[in-house]
């Protein structure tokens, strides 16, 4: 997967999330989180998976920040 497929996925990704947790959570809340779990993969040789890891990760977390 080439940055410009990574860097979509992780667009797609952000949407999604900003849409599950609408009226729960700013774009800006969401896009801060997504962010933080992102810095967790900086460097990592083998990129295929992060965008679908990361917003697992980040859901998991935007749901103990919106209960």
């Amino acid at each position: 997967m080439g940055i410009q497929d990574e860097q979509r996925q992780l667009e797609a990704a952000r949407a999604a999330l900003v849409s599950e947790f609408s009226g729960r959570l700013t774009e800006d809340e969401v896009a801060a989180r997504l962010a933080d779990i992102l810095q967790e993969f900086e460097g990592a040789p083998i990129r295929g998976f992060i965008p679908v890891i990361a917003q697992r990760k980040a859901r998991e977390r935007l749901r103990s920040l919106s209960a």
